[in-house]
């Protein structure tokens, strides 16, 4: 082989070598967000901030605007899951020039659904005394959650807990009437059984519908619900809905029936029809 072949094979190497590592930097700077993750709450509590670059301080004596924030529960079953499991939603939160935090909460049965109610809105409280430091906006929050998560944030807003807010999502629940639940399926799931137990006085605690009945002044809610168990969702869901219409609040239906439990979450941020709910509502109430 000649010096000019092996030169020639040299400097195609390189530039291949050149390409990966412009498509890996490409890659790690997209999309533009700001982490500040494992921050610690208390108690053993942590969680995520996902910021848009419009709030990085620009100088040292810099102003920079502040991002409206969405505050993410995780799902799981309640027994189990992680804030690190956000899905689309960082690169979503950011393009839109949102925040997005992920918070911590304790699963059954390390605690009961009371415990992990205060263990949301204690990540709920620091973000209120804390997130201006970081470029949120304390005083324009949606709460939204998926799952198990999706009832955590129905019940901490039905009880009137963690402040005032812009918004609440609850995307895809089956738990805001407990005793509707357990007498449409005629008896508990594993998951709901391990979370609820079998004591119906807990089942009416810890259903957000209870609340809403006695409650009033609620913010306004995206109630999202996928297809499946379809019928079920869709009457539970709208059932809900129709607890808080009655007290003055407005309220926004989903009907995902396109979408399987998991990608009525997966998918906000790459599939047009729920990312376009998501989207309309963040914007109607921020």
């Amino acid at each position: 082989m000649s010096n000019f072949s092996k030169l020639a094979k040299i400097f195609l190497f390189a530039l291949l070598i050149a390409g990966f590592c412009k498509i890996a930097n490409a890659q790690e700077a997209q999309p533009n967000i700001l982490r500040y993750l494992d921050i610690s709450t208390g108690n053993g509590l942590k969680l995520d901030i996902h910021a848009p670059l419009s709030t990085k301080k620009r100088g040292f004596f810099g102003r920079r605007k502040l991002a409206p924030v969405l505050i993410y529960v995780h799902g799981g079953g309640w027994i189990k899951g992680s804030r690190k499991k956000v899905y689309r939603l960082p690169n979503f939160a950011a393009q839109r020039n949102v925040m997005l935090v992920s918070v911590d909460y304790r699963p059954v049965p390390k605690t009961d659904i009371d415990g992990q109610v205060r263990d949301v809105v204690q990540g709920i409280k620091w973000v209120r005394k804390n997130i201006k430091r970081y470029g949120g906006d304390p005083k324009r929050i949606v709460i939204m959650g998926h799952s198990a998560g999706s009832h955590l944030v129905a019940l901490v807003s039905a009880r009137k807990l963690g402040g005032q807010f812009r918004g609440v999502i609850p995307n895809d629940v089956q738990a805001y009437d407990m005793v509707a639940y357990a007498g449409m399926r005629g008896s508990l799931p594993y998951v709901y059984a391990k979370a609820f137990g079998s004591n119906p006085n807990n089942w009416v605690k810890w259903s957000p519908i209870t609340y809403v009945r006695r409650n009033s002044n609620f913010p306004p809610h995206l109630i999202m619900h996928s297809g499946s168990n379809r019928e079920r969702r869709k009457i539970l869901a709208n059932g809900f809905a129709y607890e808080l219409r009655k007290k003055g609040a407005k309220v926004t239906l989903f009907d995902g029936w396109r979408y399987s439990h998991g990608a009525i979450a997966s998918r906000i941020g790459s599939s047009p029809e729920v990312t376009r709910a998501v989207t309309a509502f963040l914007r109607k109430v921020f």
